[in-house]
């Protein structure tokens, strides 16, 4: 047995306690409580966690974790780790809010670590509050990473997130606009264009264009404003996902599975959407935004796109259900999109459904991804409007001028 090393049999009032005495590769005294004998503690078991522990000093450098409160280590993962890690700035700025607003109780990391049940009340205690079991999983997500990297630093030995199970929560369905509220929605867009004063009829019809391209394509409210008219091929009739909008920066798509090539159905609401503000914008750099401030050019604000107009045509439309606006459930996820995208064809018009192109090259085709586009009618299109004898959306008389024959410059 090393020198400084021993085992210690305390008696105290509440019973036999079993404690071990050793030197750290720090060459710093340590004591520490095993537990008590009611507990199940022995001699023999107390020696065996002491020879652990001896090799943990040998063979890893173990030192005594530092008297480190929880929020100060979240400082330093914040100020130490984070930088390194070439996050997105979105993702900085969610790693903060969770951690000021959530993960700071009012411990010690180590005691943190020792105690699991810490964890559990924590689970319990978000749900009970509203919170939905997904965002609850993605702190405990983070939770866990910062406890990995405290482990690496050698300030604790055990990660708790580890022993605690993740809240489990199927959820409810999401909420998605049938085709009629989606026909009445667009209505509602062009009524309340036709009704705005001259300063805003601009900003109305903007707001109908990404409407409907968000309708007919599932593009997320970030990549629509991230959308340049250097993705986008009109006489093709193909949209390109490259970059997205997020934060006032422009960034790259939310995964890897979100940079894809959308196919638009010819002569259907979405290519004209896309097609009106070519005609109508003085930005059209390959850089410029397809929906951008009609003065400066500028992307949009995302707040100001759903707070400004997106709400209030919803009132007007008389739709109330439930559902986040330019989320999953609203959008993203409308029949609609269904019938104004196709797959990718072959020269011959089949669409392309293994995993190799027409040329014999190999493709990427990852199953279950948003990538996959559902296969589309001859002439399909978003067709809500026409269904329900609600007027075929038109061009802007204030952005768009009057019609160019065929063939001319700039058809495009």
């Amino acid at each position: 047995m090393p020198s400084g090393a021993a085992v210690i049999r305390y008696d105290g009032a509440r019973g036999v306690v079993w404690r071990i005495k050793y030197v750290d590769a720090g060459g710093r005294q340590v004591k520490e409580t095993l537990g008590r004998a009611d507990a199940g503690w022995t001699k023999r078991k107390a020696e065996a966690s002491l020879r652990a522990r001896l090799t943990d000093v040998e063979r890893d450098g173990y030192r005594k974790p530092e008297a480190l409160t929880f929020a100060g280590f979240a400082e330093r993962f914040m100020g130490e780790h984070v930088p390194g890690r070439n996050l997105k700035r979105s993702t900085l700025v969610d790693y903060r809010l969770t951690i000021d607003r959530h993960l700071v109780p009012d411990v010690e990391l180590g005691d943190l670590s020792r105690r699991p049940e810490l964890v559990e009340r924590y689970v319990t205690g978000r749900l009970a509050v509203g919170l939905a079991p997904k965002t609850v999983c993605n702190h405990l997500a983070l939770l866990g990473r910062m406890f990995r990297v405290a482990i690496r630093w050698r300030l604790v030995t055990a990660n708790p997130v580890e022993m605690v199970d993740p809240p489990r929560g199927d959820g409810p369905e999401p909420e998605v606009m049938s085709e009629v509220e989606i026909a009445r929605l667009l209505a509602a867009y062009r009524q309340l264009e036709a009704d705005a004063a001259d300063g805003e009829r601009e900003w109305w019809a903007i707001a109908r264009r990404v409407v409907t391209v968000a309708l007919g394509t599932g593009l997320r409210r970030g990549e629509l404003l991230g959308l340049r008219w250097s993705d986008l091929s009109l006489l093709d009739r193909r949209l390109a996902v490259r970059q997205a909008w997020v934060r006032s920066e422009m960034t790259t798509p939310k995964s890897r599975t979100s940079r894809r090539v959308v196919h638009l159905v010819e002569g259907g609401h979405v290519l004209a959407a896309l097609e009106e503000p070519w005609q109508a914008s003085r930005f059209r750099g390959d850089n410029c935004p397809v929906f951008g401030h009609p003065l400066l050019g500028t992307p949009l604000d995302p707040s100001k796109l759903s707070r400004s107009y997106m709400k209030p045509a919803l009132a007007a439309a008389k739709i109330t259900k439930p559902f986040r606006v330019w989320h999953g459930s609203g959008t993203r996820h409308s029949p609609t999109r269904r019938r104004s995208t196709r797959p990718p064809t072959c020269r011959c018009g089949r669409a392309t459904r293994t995993g190799r192109s027409p040329s014999g090259t190999s493709t990427r085709r990852r199953s279950g991804s948003r990538e996959r586009l559902s296969a589309a009618r001859p002439g399909s299109s978003l067709r809500s409007a026409d269904r329900y004898q609600v007027p075929v959306p038109t061009a802007s008389p204030l952005l768009c001028p009057p019609a160019r024959k065929q063939g001319s410059a700039g058809d495009s």
